[in-house]
This record gives C-alpha cells, structure tokens and sequence, in this order.
C-alpha cells in the first residue's frame, strides 16, 4: 500500500512539475505582429528599447509586455474658434499622423496611452485659433486651405517629432453663425446678379458695335460704287442685264421692247 501511494504521489509531483514547467514557457514566449511594436518592462521599469515584430521571450512572472498599434492613427474633432473680425465658428476636422516607432516606448513611458488626448487636441486647439485669427471670415470661406495648410504646417512644427510624424490636417466643416451665412448668401446672390447684367451689357455693347461696323461698311461700299457709277455711267446698264432674268417686260400700253445699249 505505502508503495501505491509512493509511485501515486510520484506521478502527481511528475504532473504539477510539468504543468508548472507548461506555464512557464507558455508565459515565456510572445509574438509581436507587423503593425504593432512591443514595450517590455521589468519589475515595472519599461526598457530602453522598443521591441520589433517577430517571436520573442521574457521572464516569466518578472517581465511584461505591452503591444502598441502603430498604423497610421486617425482621430475627428470639433473646436470652436474666433475669425480676425471676430466671427464665431465651429469646426469639425480630421487629423491622420504616424507615430515614430522607435520611441513608442519613450512615448508610453513619458506620457501614457492616452497621448492624443493629452499632447495632440491642446496643440490641435492652438493652431487652429492663431490660424482662424490670421483670417476674416469671407477670406476663410474663399479660400479654407489656406487656413488648413497653416494649421497643419503648425502642427508639423509644434507637434514632437521624436514621437509623431507624417502629419495630415483636414477641415472637414466650418459652421459660422447663422446670421453670417445668411449675408454670406445674399453677398453670393448679389455678385451673381451683378455679373448677370455685366454680361448683359457687354452683350448689348457688342451688338450694337457690330451694327455699327455693318453699317460703316455699307456705306463704304455705297461711296465706293457711287464714285465707280460717277466715273462710267455705261455701269448702270451693265448691271441691269447682270439682273435681267431673260424674259421680255410686257406693257399695257404698246409692244415696244425697251432697249439697252451695251456699246
């Protein structure tokens, strides 16, 4: 019987000790995919390095590891902002940036997971306001992307560069105050209106150029066959046969045939 419980006691040590040894190497190895990069930390104290894609190992129960997504990162907003003459806006936008992928670590150390939050909106904030008020708001209707460009050029020198890059900045919609719009539109409609009627005249001007220019023609080509008819008056008869359709007039009264003397 001691034996039996002997060899039993054997087996379950042999059992724990080799689910033991499973954990451990379970707990040993990890993968890191393509499009993250991964942060490992010992005792809490994260490393000097980041880790690359690939199979890796690690201490068990001593060191962890924490995977960052690093594809591209895409985040909308909204932020109201004041015009140079003091027009009030709302502005919905959209920002894509890549973080630098070998100072994810130094990232998560310093600032946490949360650092679009806490760095990127307050840099977002700031350019956004001293863009908008460089700018009236008829110019920012006109001509939006020069106000994106200056926000995103902002952004791409304020924004550090030890930890994000490749900075894109979209305005997506500027909504002014209602009454704004609305002088905006009736600005619209009266250009349009206006630009209508210039056409008009330029229309009527050209029309009546061209009669004028008809005319002067005409008359020129009146001078110079009244001068020709002055200087040969045999023209007059060469053009009425040039007109005579071949048939005899007819009278009421006589047979007499008008003549035409061609010498």
């Amino acid at each position: 019987m001691s034996n039996f419980f002997g060899e039993t006691k054997k087996v379950v040590t042999i059992v724990v000790v080799a689910i033991v040894v499973l954990i451990v190497a379970s707990s040993s190895f990890y993968t890191i995919k393509s499009t993250e990069r991964g942060i490992l930390s010992t005792f809490g104290r994260i490393s000097e390095n980041t880790v690359e894609d690939g199979l890796h190992v690690k201490i068990p129960f001593i060191q962890t590891v924490k995977k960052i997504n690093i594809q591209q990162k895409k985040f909308d907003g909204k932020e109201n902002s004041y015009t140079k003459d003091v027009q009030t806006s709302e502005v919905e936008y959209t920002i894509n940036y890549d973080l630098v992928r070998a100072n994810v670590n130094k990232l998560y150390r310093n600032v946490g997971m949360d650092y679009h939050n806490r760095i990127v909106v307050p840099f977002i904030r700031s350019a956004m306001k001293e863009a908008f008020g460089n700018f009236a708001a008829t110019e920012i209707v006109e001509n939006r992307d020069a106000v994106r460009r200056e926000i995103e050029n902002t952004l791409r020198h304020t924004l550090d560069s030890n930890y994000f890059m490749n900075v894109q900045f979209q305005l997506v919609d500027i909504d002014f105050d209602d009454q704004f719009e609305n002088a905006i539109k009736e600005k619209q409609v009266a250009e349009q209106e206006a630009l209508k009627a210039k056409n008009v005249t330029i229309q009527v001007e050209e029309k009546a150029k061209q009669t004028k220019i008809a005319a002067e023609a005409e008359a020129e080509a009146m001078r110079i066959k009244a001068n020709a008819l002055e200087r040969n008056p045999k023209l007059v008869s060469y053009e009425a046969v040039q007109k005579w359709d071949g048939k005899m007039p007819q009278y009421m009264l006589g047979n007499s045939v008008p003549f035409i003397d061609l010498k």
